[in-house]
């Protein structure tokens, strides 16, 4: 039986499961297991000094045991736990930490920001769709975070990661999340994203240098599109136009919480803060210059276990 690796990824809006072996013929990865279980750990992200509460710590913990268990059934060789910006942020980390791994006597690796967008332009280069593609330009938005990366030949050239997270800037700029969207609150979301981006130095040149996507504001995007096309997510192309996404964003922006939750393929636990993450995207295609942008699924799991079961050297 090939090495196999079980990742937990204890992102801030959820908590996913890869389970996959190496491919050495295509020096990819092969998933053999996913699951993701939508657990929000992420509520007061923006105070300044974020904390998580106990419930998001008994929640989390809770679920990251009930993926460890389906992993056993794989039985893979390898563990890691894996956490991003909001257990990174809280002060009482350590808390989480400790529960985890009274639980299951696993330790939670919480990752810089530097190393997550590492990661994540590590999985994106296992995409088959994307192998091919020598040199883009990667956009990861979270929950607490937004990932910029820029990869050339399988090699990380520049990784930022900016505190844009879709529910680190509703908790800011959203007073009622029960409502619609203000012009004002959108304006005020859009020109604070631009200036972070634009004082992050980070380049989206050259102009034709391809952007690829991933996070759940992606997916869930691009499942709600496909299913206005009457089609499955699996027969939709990866190709999102800024049209499309500017079209979705003011169809939410403008419902309320109870319209939304009747959108088709928008998950009723995203759909507080899937409007300011959408605002997001339109802001950084704006800044970009970029009439489209490609998506993958192939995100920080895939990175954390390429970076075990894989060698990326040329």
């Amino acid at each position: 039986m090939p090495d196999t690796v079980a990742v937990i990824d204890v992102g801030s809006n959820s908590i996913k499961l890869l389970v996959a072996c190496a491919d050495e013929s295509s020096r990819s990865i092969s998933t053999l297991y996913s699951k993701t279980i939508e657990t929000r750990i992420s509520t007061g992200i923006n105070h300044n000094m974020p904390t998580l509460t106990k419930a998001a710590i008994i929640d989390g913990t809770a679920t990251i045991l009930e993926l460890y268990r389906l992993s056993l059934e794989h039985k893979p060789n390898k563990f890691i736990v894996v956490a991003t910006s909001a257990v990174r942020d809280a002060k009482n980390s350590v808390d989480f930490q400790k529960a985890v791994t009274e639980a299951t006597d696993l330790r939670m690796r919480v990752l810089s920001g530097t190393e997550e967008a590492t990661y994540i332009g590590q999985g994106v280069s296992c995409d088959p769709a994307i192998r091919n593609i020598k040199r883009f330009i990667l956009i990861d938005i979270g929950g607490g975070s937004l990932e910029l990366i820029r990869s050339e030949d399988r090699s990380i050239k520049e990784a930022i990661s900016l505190p844009l997270g879709a529910v680190r800037l509703t908790e800011r700029f959203v007073k009622d999340k029960t409502s619609a969207l203000t012009l004002k609150t959108e304006s005020a979301l859009r020109e604070y994203v631009i200036n972070q981006i634009k004082k992050s130095g980070f380049d989206f040149y050259p102009i034709d240098l391809p952007l690829i996507a991933t996070g759940g504001a992606f997916s869930i995007s691009r499942a709600v599109l496909a299913e206005q096309e009457g089609k499955a997510l699996a027969e939709s192309l990866p190709q999102l136009e800024r049209g499309d996404l500017n079209t979705l964003k003011q169809k939410l922006t403008t419902s309320t919480l109870q319209e939304r939750l009747s959108i088709p393929k928008l998950p009723s636990k995203r759909a507080d803060i899937l409007p300011v993450a959408l605002i997001t995207i339109s802001a950084l295609l704006e800044y970009a210059g970029r009439e489209h942008i490609t998506h993958s699924f192939y995100n920080l799991r895939y990175g954390i276990a390429a970076d075990l079961l894989l060698s990326y050297k040329k």
